[in-house]
C-alpha cells in the first residue's frame, strides 16, 4: 500500500539556521546542519512509523534534493511521481507512540524532556520480560536516543550508543551480507549506525577520541569486513594527529 504525502519542507540558509515545517530548529555552534537535519527527520519518520518524504532547499549551494527518510535511518532519493513513500504495514508496537510523542518534542524544541522521555523508555523495554535490552523495539528507542544527543552535541553518548546498536544488531544479525536470504534492510541499518558511531568519534575530545580508537576500529573492521575504509581511513589520519600532538 502507498500513500503520497506532502513532501516536507526543509530549508538550509547557512551553517546555523535551518527550518523544517517552515519552523526553525536550533542547529548548535559546532554542528553540521546536514547532520542536524537527517537527525530531525529521522526522528519525524520514526515517530511516525513510515517513511516520509522531504524537499531540501540547500542554499548554502544553491542545491535541492527530494529525499525519502525511513524509520530506521535509511534514505533514498526521490524522483517525480515515484516518490509516494510506503506506508509500514506492521502492527505498532508498545514503543510507537511514545517515539512519536518524543519525536514531537524534539521538533518544537523541548530536546531535554524528549531526551528524558527516551531514557525512561529504553528503562522500560529493556525491563520489559518479553524485549529486553536486544529486542527491535529498544534498539529503534535507542536510535532516537542517539539522534537526540548528537543534536545536544554529546557526543560521547551519541558514539556509545551507536556503537552499542551497530554491535548488537551485527551480533543478532550475523555477518552481512548473509546469502539471497539474508535481511538487506538491516544490513543497511548495520551499516548506518557504525557509520554514525564513526562519525561521532570524530567529533570525541582528544583523550577520549584516543582511548576509543581502538575500539571503533575494530568495529568498523567486524561490521564492514574491512580494515581499510574510508571511515577507518580517517579514524587513523585523526589518531596519528592526535598522537602527534601529546607532549
Amino acid at each position: 500500500m502507498t500513500t503520497a504525502t506532502p513532501p516536507i519542507p526543509v530549508h538550509i540558509l547557512d551553517e546555523t539556521t535551518v527550518h523544517i515545517h517552515g519552523e526553525p530548529i536550533a542547529v548548535p555552534p559546532g554542528v553540521n546542519p546536514d547532520q542536524a537535519v537527517m537527525s530531525y527527520l529521522h526522528l519525524e519518520a520514526a515517530g511516525v512509523g513510515h517513511p516520509i518524504n522531504a524537499q531540501i532547499d540547500d542554499r548554502r549551494y544553491g542545491v535541492q534534493a527530494a529525499l525519502i527518510v525511513n524509520p530506521d535511518g535509511t534514505t533514498a532519493t526521490a524522483t517525480g511521481p515515484q516518490a509516494a513513500v510506503t506506508t509500514n504495514m506492521k502492527q505498532p508496537g508498545p514503543a510507537r507512540q511514545p517515539l512519536t510523542d518524543i519525536h514531537t518534542l524534539a521538533i518544537q524544541g523541548n530536546v531535554e524532556e524528549a531526551i528524558e522521555r527516551t531514557n525512561g523508555l529504553l528503562l522500560q523495554l529493556s525491563a520489559d520480560p518479553s524485549r529486553g535490552s536486544e529486542h527491535a523495539d529498544t534498539l529503534e528507542a535507542a536510535e532516537t536516543r542517539a539522534h537526540l544527543a548528537w543534536i545536544k552535541r554529546d557526543y560521547t553518548c551519541a558514539y556509545q550508543t551507536w556503537s552499542w546498536i551497530a554491535a548488537t544488531w551485527r551480533e543478532l544479525l550475523g555477518p552481512c551480507p548473509g546469502g539471497p536470504t539474508h535481511n538487506h534492510t538491516m544490513c543497511r541499518r548495520i551499516a548506518i549506525t557504525t557509520s554514525n558511531a564513526a562519525t561521532a568519534w570524530m567529533q570525541l575530545p582528544a583523550q577520549e577520541a584516543t582511548e576509543a580508537s581502538g575500539e571503533v576500529l575494530a568495529l568498523l573492521e567486524r561490521n564492514s569486513g574491512s580494515s581499510n575504509t574510508p571511515a577507518a581511513q580517517g579514524i587513523r589520519s585523526r589518531g596519528a594527529k592526535l598522537g602527534a600532538q601529546k607532549p
